[in-house]
This record gives C-alpha cells, sequence and structure tokens, in this order.
C-alpha cells in the first residue's frame, strides 16, 4: 500500500478511539506534510502511527496498510 493510500486510511479511521484521538490526529497532520515536502517514506511511517494510535497494531486495517509494499 502507498503513502497517499495509508493516510486515506488514516483520515478515515482518526477518533475510532477517542482516548487517543489526539495523538492519532498529530500523526496524521504530521504525514500529510511530510507528503507535502516530499518524504513520502516518512509520511507513510507517521499515517501508520496514525492508525496505530486509532485502530490498534493488531487490526486488520493496520496488519494491511502495514505491509510491505515495492512502491511507497
Amino acid at each position: 500500500m502507498n503513502a497517499k493510500d495509508v493516510i486515506t486510511l488514516a483520515r478515515q479511521n482518526v477518533g475510532a478511539i477517542s482516548a487517543n484521538e489526539s495523538s492519532a490526529r498529530l500523526c496524521l497532520a504530521d504525514a500529510v506534510a511530510l507528503y507535502d515536502a516530499g518524504f513520502i517514506i516518512e509520511a507513510k511511517r507517521r499515517a501508520l502511527y496514525s492508525l496505530a494510535y486509532s485502530l490498534g497494531k493488531f487490526s486488520r486495517v493496520y496488519v494491511r496498510a502495514s505491509a510491505p509494499s515495492f512502491h511507497n
């Protein structure tokens, strides 16, 4: 999954767990800023952090998004 797809998933799931919503939003904002600046790999990493805060690392969405890909 590329960085843009992961950012989209993070946007769709931000706030899924209200206790971690602020952390998820901060990571998402960082991901968007990094993507816009051309730091694609770092943007994907921050978007994954956002998903981890929103859904957890064991959710199907996170596992699918974090799977290795040959393009960012």
